[in-house]
């Protein structure tokens, strides 16, 4: 019930805010009028293209990193892959976690046992 009176009060509320600003006149113009008016001048359009370029820089250098990343794993991937063809071991990459000691003894038991069961 409370949700309902709410969305009632902010569609009641959005009303009024367009019927204000579309008909109550505010000197020589309406709300929306003046804004309209704001948004022409040489001042606020220089504001959206100085924006436009900042966002526009800031895509772009991201961009140049996410290529740079991507290029690195692709030249990581084709060593391996060229070492794989050519019979060499792959060379080590540094793991992705860091594995507790008992952990590691653990696996290698299981490794271990896995490999005797294989074996027999």
């Amino acid at each position: 019930m409370l949700r309902l009176l709410r969305l009632i009060f902010v569609l009641g509320g959005f009303a009024a805010l367009l019927w204000f600003g579309t008909t109550i006149k505010l000197g020589d113009r309406t709300l929306f009028e003046h804004i309209q008016a704001i948004w022409k001048t040489p001042e606020s359009q220089g504001l959206v293209r100085g924006a436009k370029d900042k966002v526009n820089d800031l895509v772009d250098r991201a961009a140049g990193h996410v290529v740079k990343g991507i290029g690195k794993n692709a030249a990581d991937q084709l060593t391996s892959q060229r070492a794989a063809r050519e019979g060499e071991p792959a060379p080590a990459a540094p793991p992705m976690e860091e594995i507790q000691a008992k952990d590691r003894q653990a696996l290698r038991g299981l490794i271990g046992q896995a490999y005797s069961e294989k074996a027999e």
